[in-house]
């Protein structure tokens, strides 16, 4: 087996361990944030990491691994004060087939199915230079080694240090065969050393502290022990939940009533430092939507919020629901629900499909757990904040059922499903975050597959789980494809998604592709709203606008539907926005007029 495939079977088994310790603990991974835990810098990555469910995980994982690699690459490339091309050359033949991990990374995508050496100088003087979360100027921002950090993290959760021991083994290699590129001096003797010395002092603290949580554990209180405290500060909280508000895909109006919260209780902060009176406000919601349109993420990242700006003492989020709250006799009802409630004190609590405790029937104690919760509410009322989610209907029949509910919960906020761009872009972002790429013709077609998916939906609507299970379903026809080819298989192949790969049967009447060749999209730059009208080429590439020379990628949803002959079931839902396009680059960007 070659080093470059050695390396990468390494890293492939040790960041799928990560994804999974990390994955199963997503509401745990925020315990490490901070100062007392690791480091500062690293709490925005985590942040990241865990939205929307995790969705972003496995690429930041990915990332992070080659940030690692390239550390060690640097420093041993410059123990001896010069760039020998020799060690340019084994460093580009080393990560043949791993560069492949940074497609999370923008910049970089022309790195992702290798580079030669002068390539590779290219890659490490940008990455150098590189102030992002996983770039490598860690004196302007980057993340200090996140991925030993994210190890570390790993090794807490799963009680071993079996995934730092292999980590340093993928360090300890890399290091070997860039020392020996050109020739061991003593310098490289050193620093061999001392990288050795210091994973071993590394792993030894491991060790220790894993030692000390167990003798911890055996003595600690139940309750205490399942408590979670974060320790990342009220300033932070804020700028990372307005950070992750901003950064969700469509819901407009969502964004805006939380921002005119966030807008009410600056207001408010400002008149308490000032000594001046405040008013009482209740700040309990109700959530009303589909399935799948980030009911859960809103409610974290409100939390984060209400903690920012001290109306909570902690960041504390519990989720809960009717199996969690309701016994199968009479008192345990009672019991269960004060413990998530003791849970959730001084943070958020948030129930979702909350109408199920109000079920009817005989025997059903649905109804101690939501007295409970009332009495809670009022108990409680400067130190928690309930959150309750559902259907729209069920959630207003469950509102109205009881006096005590309409009387506690005055905020309102209503989750539309997402839109046809939306669709869109929430199954380009699944893409990017895995390395696969879409075609302008997978891009077309997909377009009208969800404008079909919108144009059908009913109160089951699936929303972004929809969209995730067509893009498991892709990735599913894609892998068939590839397997019956007769062709090599080659590195683009793998990561090309085609027009073919689509889940067309989950529309009824839809049997295969649509020939888009001479089709025609609408298209109004982001800057400047000049209006204009794109081909099949274009979709989703870096375009560049002739009247203002704004660089942003061309939007794919936007199908002037006159310029398919025969097309079916496809219906024009364009808000004023989703003509525009999106993803606005650098002035740098290569472009495409």
């Amino acid at each position: 087996m070659s080093n470059a495939k050695k390396l990468e079977s390494m890293l492939e088994f040790l960041c799928n361990d990560v994804y999974e310790a990390l994955s199963d603990n997503l509401d745990k991974i925020l315990e490490y944030s901070g100062p007392g835990k690791l480091a500062e810098r690293l709490t925005g990555l985590l942040q990241l990491a865990i939205q929307d469910e995790g969705t972003l995980l496995k690429p930041v994982i990915n990332a992070s691994a080659i940030n690692s690699v390239l550390t060690i690459l640097r420093n041993g490339i410059l123990t001896d004060s010069e760039v020998a091309d020799s060690e340019l050359l084994v460093s580009a033949e080393l990560l043949k087939y791993s560069l492949h991990r940074f497609s999370f990374m923008e910049d970089y995508k022309q790195y992702l199915y290798g580079c030669n050496a002068e390539e590779f100088r290219k890659l490490l003087i940008q990455w150098e230079a590189d102030n992002s979360w996983l770039g490598g100027a860690i004196y302007d921002g980057a993340v200090i080694e996140p991925f030993r950090l994210l190890v570390m993290i790993a090794c807490d959760i799963k009680k071993t240090p079996a995934l730092f021991q292999s980590y340093s083994k993928i360090l300890l290699l890399t290091a070997k065969l860039i020392l020996n590129a050109n020739g061991i001096q003593k310098e490289d003797q050193t620093y061999f050393a001392q990288l050795s010395k210091g994973l071993s002092e590394i792993e030894a603290a491991i060790c220790q502290d894993l030692d000390a949580e167990a003798e911890q554990r055996s003595t600690q209180e139940s309750v205490g022990s399942e408590k979670t405290t974060s320790q990342i500060t009220p300033e932070e909280s804020l700028k990372q939940g307005l950070r992750e508000l901003n950064a969700l895909i469509g819901l407009d109006a969502v964004k805006a009533e939380v921002t005119r919260m966030a807008n009410f209780l600056n207001i408010r902060q400002q008149r308490q430092e000032m000594g001046m009176p405040v008013a009482s406000q209740t700040l309990h919601f109700v959530f009303t939507g589909n399935p799948g349109t980030g009911k859960t993420t809103v409610a974290r990242i409100i939390a984060k919020i209400l903690y920012g700006y001290q109306i909570l003492k902690t960041p504390n989020f519990i989720e809960a629901d009717r199996a969690t709250m309701v016994g199968g006799y009479i008192g345990q009802t009672a019991i269960k629900t004060n413990e998530v409630i003791a849970k959730a004190t001084d943070g958020v609590l948030f129930i979702d499909e909350a109408y199920t405790l109000a079920k009817s029937g005989g025997q059903d104690y649905g109804q101690e757990a939501i007295d409970t919760i009332l009495k809670k509410m009022e108990d409680l009322r400067e130190r928690l904040v309930v959150i309750v989610a559902g259907y729209p209907v069920e959630m207003a029949e469950f509102i109205e059922s009881n006096p005590g509910l309409e009387s506690r919960f005055s905020r309102y906020i209503v989750f539309e499903d997402y839109h046809v761009s939306d669709l869109c872009q929430i199954f380009e972002l699944m893409c990017n975050a895995n390395a696969y790429q879409l075609t302008p013709a997978a891009r077309g077609n997909l377009a009208i597959l969800l404008n079909r998916v919108f144009t059908d939906r009913d109160q089951n609507f699936g929303n972004a789980r929809l969209v995730r299970n067509a893009y498991e379903r892709t990735l599913g026809n894609h892998a068939d494809r590839l397997a019956m080819s007769s062709e090599p298989i080659t590195r683009e192949a793998l990561s090309t998604i085609e027009a073919v790969d689509l889940p067309f049967r989950i529309i009824t009447g839809m049997t295969g592709l649509i020939d888009l060749s001479n089709s025609r999209w609408r298209v109004n730059c982001p800057h400047c709203e000049n209006e204009t009208n794109a081909s099949l080429p274009l979709l989703g590439q870096i375009v560049k606008c002739n009247a203002c020379g704004t660089r942003f990628r061309c939007p794919w949803w936007n199908l002037d539907p006159d310029t398919v002959p025969g097309l079916s079931g496809f219906e024009l839902y364009e808000r004023p926005s989703d003509l525009n396009g999106y993803d606005i680059q650098p002035e740098e960007a290569t472009a495409q007029t």
